[in-house]
């Protein structure tokens, strides 16, 4: 005979990789996690920090108490409340290995780990633990990093020529170069301090001269 209760809907499950450590990639993928988590409704965390093969016992069991330690102060700050579902787990052997193959255990939709570094393919996925639970996992990877600096492009803009001055060369035949409102001292312009225009030889134009205008 089937069962009359309804199926409860499976939540959305977050494999979190935590290296405490490096508290700079950690706090990465811990905020991204946690702000994941927080809007979707009944979602899992399931955090795991990896420790080395030869990790004692002892070494293990104060792991977990730091882990549990890091995500209830880090959830704290991130102002959210207390009643997320969080799964702590301490492991040993490789990390990028670890990470996935608890994010197959947790059954997760997703797996989130940190990186210190800015964010370029390069210097972050080659060689990288990231790289390498990438290539082993089953579901998406999200490699959490600081933003970028803003950085001054290197692609050259040139503006297009004032409409008005390219009518008023024209009705003056280049007598004038520039519009009534680039005539103005060139303060309104930018880079554009000055202009001077006459036959040869030059003159020597003292303060009264209008440089806009043929000597």
């Amino acid at each position: 005979m089937e069962s009359t209760h309804p199926e409860t809907p499976r939540p959305f499950v977050i494999a979190l990789g935590l290296d405490l450590t490096d508290t700079a990639s950690s706090g990465y993928a811990f905020d991204q996690a946690g702000r994941i988590a927080a809007r979707i409704p009944d979602s899992q965390v399931h955090a795991v920090y990896v420790l080395p093969e030869s990790a004692s016992q002892e070494t293990a069991n104060e792991a977990a108490g730091l882990l549990k330690h890091y995500v209830t102060e880090k959830w704290a700050a991130l102002g959210q409340t207390s009643d997320q579902m969080f799964g702590v787990h301490v492991r040993r052997g490789d990390p990028a290995r670890e990470i996935a193959q608890l994010a197959t255990d947790v059954s997760a939709d997703t797996i989130v780990v940190g990186s210190h570094k800015v964010p370029h393919l390069r210097s972050i996925f080659i060689g990288s633990t990231a790289e390498r639970v990438m290539a082993a996992a089953h579901c998406p990877v999200l490699i959490a990093t600081p933003k970028p600096k803003a950085v001054e492009s290197h692609v050259i803009t040139i503006e297009p020529p004032c409409p008005d001055c390219l009518r008023t060369r024209t009705a003056t035949g280049g007598t004038r170069w520039w519009c009534e409102r680039h005539s103005e001292n060139h303060h309104l312009r930018r880079h554009h301090v000055y202009s001077y225009t006459s036959e040869l030889p030059f003159g020597s134009p003292d303060g009264s001269v209008n440089p806009t205008e043929t000597g």
